[in-house]
């Protein structure tokens, strides 16, 4: 048979119960590289800046509500002052239809008026 060289050591080594203590305390407190503990200072940093920024997203979105509200204000406030502008415009064309000189003319005739232009004084 080939036999190994080698030696088969069977090492019955049983660690003292102090070796044993510090060993199994030295495993509970090991820390995971892929999960380190947050300090308080870290939780307190993100709550707040949490916070921060929803408060922020709030009043980003009650600031384009408000804008948007503004808009349509100033959109309903145009169509009225555009609206009442040509009122006024149709209002002063029809003051100068009905002043016109040729209609007072033409009035008169009919009620049997006459015109004595000595009487007619023009004021510039």
């Amino acid at each position: 048979m080939a036999d190994s060289s080698a030696r088969n050591l069977n090492y019955n080594y049983e660690p003292s119960r102090k070796a044993r203590s510090t060993f199994e305390t030295e495993r509970r407190m090991s820390v995971d590289p892929n999960k380190v503990p947050f300090s308080w200072s870290e939780i307190f940093i993100l709550i707040a800046g949490s916070i921060v920024t929803i408060a922020m997203a709030a009043m980003l979105v009650f600031t384009s509500v408000a804008a948007t509200s503004a808009q349509h204000q100033l959109a309903n406030i145009q169509t009225e002052l555009t609206s009442s502008q040509t009122d006024s415009s149709n209002l002063r064309q029809e003051i100068g239809e009905l002043t016109s000189s040729s209609r007072m003319n033409k009035i008169a005739k009919q009620e049997g008026l006459s015109l004595i232009e000595s009487n007619i004084r023009t004021v510039d």
